[in-house]
């Protein structure tokens, strides 16, 4: 008993700490004019490129900052419909949370203004581009399987032990997100044995690339096992009773997404409070919760990112300086994934 009170005692320590990390920032004077100028403009628009990106923020948002209006959008096509409108010149939307490699397709255009990170407790390493986006969570790209038909033995630790004969046959991936994250595997792998292994995978390990949901057919046990799915997947699906767990095997490839302010954000105010207090600890806490979408940057407190970096495990990290690169790889190598080139 006294442990468990002992226990229950720093986790309440350990909640105040974070509550009052939390009250420092947003009672700062900086934080509580930034706040105040919000209200007036009364509303905040962000974009994201799915529901589950955007949808929990005008609840979560409220409750941290209440008087301020948030409204969402989920479209795939945001980056190109926030440079449309800019070439038009209208500006209707305030903040986009989007990955590294679409946000650079906005700073190119010069469509994003820097914000001060630090005045929402966001570190340095969680920001980029000289202040222009603020990390916010990664995808990290996992293998998932039917916890009820594969033993613990059966599972692969490595990427490359998916051409393995006993795996033949009882994978499926989706058609999009596979072929992304075997081409960002060269940035460790190196271009010719990621190639070799794109060409072995499709003609020897018989995967089902499916654009339709993939847990159906681990549920009925159709496939065993579903490739490069983005980690929150398992959990969700967990979540509504599908019987399912995952694994991550190595080289760890993960995709970095991030908060920007568009440069003539019609609410200037409100879109850089809502942009910081996404980026910061207790926005990404509240996702997290929300989404199940985790922070898996180095010194991240989140369990498995600690357990990941404490492994030794290779890690490809999406960076600005080699995101380039990355996405030229994946053009070169997804399409043999896919099966439209050789």
């Amino acid at each position: 008993m006294k442990k468990i009170c002992a226990k229950l005692f720093a986790t309440l320590c350990l909640g105040s700490a974070a509550g009052g990390a939390f009250a420092q920032w947003q009672k700062t004077p900086e934080v509580q004019a930034l706040y105040e100028a919000a209200r007036k403009e009364g509303e905040v628009v962000v974009w994201g490129n799915a529901a589950r990106e955007v949808d929990w923020l005008p609840k979560a948002f409220s409750e941290a900052f209440p008087g301020i209006q948030v409204k969402v959008m989920a479209d795939d096509n945001i980056t190109t419909k926030a440079i449309a409108e800019a070439r038009a010149g209208r500006h209707s939307v305030d903040v986009i949370s989007t990955s590294l490699s679409l946000v650079l397709q906005l700073d190119e255009r010069k469509l994003l203004r820097k914000t001060d990170w630090q005045t929402f407790g966001v570190p340095a390493t969680h920001s980029a581009l000289d202040g222009r986006m603020g990390y916010t969570y990664n995808i990290l790209y996992t293998l998932v399987y039917n916890k009820n038909r594969v033993k613990p033995e059966d599972l692969p630790r490595s990427w490359a032990d998916l051409l393995d004969a006993k795996y033949k046959g009882k994978v499926v991936a989706n058609q999009f997100l596979l072929p992304r994250m075997v081409g960002a595997l060269a940035l460790t792998w190196g271009e010719e044995k990621t190639v070799q292994f794109a060409r072995d995978l499709r003609a020897n390990a018989d995967i089902m690339l499916t654009n339709a949901p993939r847990e159906p057919f681990l549920q009925s046990g159709e496939r065993l096992y579903a490739a490069g799915e983005i980690d929150s997947f398992p959990k969700l699906w967990a979540r509504d009773g599908i019987p399912v767990d995952y694994v991550i095997p190595e080289p760890v490839v993960t995709a970095q997404i991030g908060v920007v302010v568009l440069d003539k954000a019609p609410h200037a105010s409100a879109a850089r409070l809502m942009a910081g207090w996404m980026a910061s600890a207790e926005g990404r806490r509240v996702r997290e919760r929300n989404t199940f979408q985790v922070d898996y940057t180095p010194g991240s407190d989140n369990p498995t990112a600690r357990k990941i970096y404490a492994s030794g495990a290779k890690v490809v990290l999406d960076t600005p300086e080699q995101v380039t690169q990355r996405d030229a790889l994946m053009r070169r190598i997804a399409p043999i994934v896919s099966g439209q080139a050789r």
